[in-house]
């Protein structure tokens, strides 16, 4: 049975004179994670959430019949969005795989927008969340192209059933593919208790670390479906709070899931992937291998190093 999350709220480990202090690289180490608080520029912040709303409200569709409209000012209208249903994912072309907007049920994901230059400036190429990247992972990372986009989770006006034990099975425990190193989620608004929050199984990067042959391309073992039903059924996941501005930086290989949404508020969280400035496979090579997701700025490392016991070898972290 997988186990409920806790709301978590980072402990405040930083010092004035360092970007990332040795107690948050501890930390990182020990858990798979580090929340910095309020990162992102604030202006910069409050037009790109302009710039959504507006690319929200005008590109997603909605259900053809329906007489629902989203409003910005209106958080009634909030409540349990009325999508289109979606046409089957593309099976090739640039977007195989993944449409540029995916909409269900009350999750959207904007991948169109995760090449815009606003995007870009405000996250990736952020240059204090450029430098705590290069404090952890390392001074020589690929410069960021894309991210993954905009991730919308909506509030809902029905009530759950089975208390709040029972919205554990609502959460998705799971891993990421193609390359994974060093991810990172920033917060938009602010993310409240049981609002969507990202959640972290804290620590499972150590196992799912050694489930894989090598260190950062995907690369599962036999043990690894094994390993992550363990991992949801033993850790308990936290579900990360914070205010606009935060970001949350954790290791490719740990556990995590979209937060549970109990709250009236919807969360805007942007996700992005930073890896070492080493060689790649093409596109075409990705799909050959069915590694191939256009919408993440992290490819598969023509050359990566085997699994071994320091899971640090390879990061600033391990020198």
């Amino acid at each position: 049975m997988r186990k409920l999350s806790v709301v978590f709220e980072m402990p405040d480990l930083t010092r004035p004179d360092e970007v990332v202090s040795e107690a948050e690289k501890d930390f990182f180490c020990e858990h798979g994670f580090l929340v910095k608080r309020r990162l992102l520029d604030p202006d910069k912040m409050e037009t790109s959430l302009d710039r959504i709303w507006t690319h929200l409200i005008a590109k997603v569709p909605v259900k053809k019949g329906s007489t629902w409209t989203l409003s910005r000012d209106d958080a009634s209208t909030w409540k349990d969005p009325q999508w289109a249903e979606m046409s089957p994912h593309p099976i090739d072309g640039p977007f195989q795989g993944r449409h540029p907007i995916e909409h269900m049920r009350r999750v959207v994901k904007l991948h169109d927008l995760g090449n815009e230059d606003f995007i870009l400036d405000l996250l990736p190429n952020n240059p204090c969340v450029r430098k705590v990247a290069e404090s952890l992972l390392g001074p020589d990372l690929r410069v960021s192209t894309r991210i993954r986009g905009v991730f919308v989770v909506f509030p809902s006006e029905s009530v759950p059933e089975g208390g709040l034990e029972d919205q554990a099975r609502f959460l998705g425990p799971h891993t990421d593919q193609v390359c994974q190193q060093l991810n990172a989620c920033g917060y938009l608004d602010d993310v409240n208790p049981r609002n969507g929050g990202f959640t972290i199984y804290p620590g499972s990067h150590k196992r799912m670390f050694q489930a894989h042959r090598y260190e950062a391309n995907w690369s599962p073992l036999k043990s690894f479906r094994d390993t992550l039903q363990d991992v949801a059924e033993t850790i308990e996941p936290y579900e990360i709070v914070a205010e606009k501005g935060s970001v949350v930086f954790w290791h490719g290989r740990a556990v995590h899931s979209v937060g549970i949404h109990l709250g009236a508020d919807i969360r805007w969280a942007l996700f992005a992937d930073f890896t070492q400035n080493r060689p790649v496979l093409t596109d075409d090579e990705h799909k050959d291998v069915d590694q191939y997701e256009w919408f993440k700025d992290a490819k598969l490392f023509r050359s990566d190093v085997p699994v071994g016991d320091d899971m640090w070898r390879s990061w600033r972290l391990g020198n």
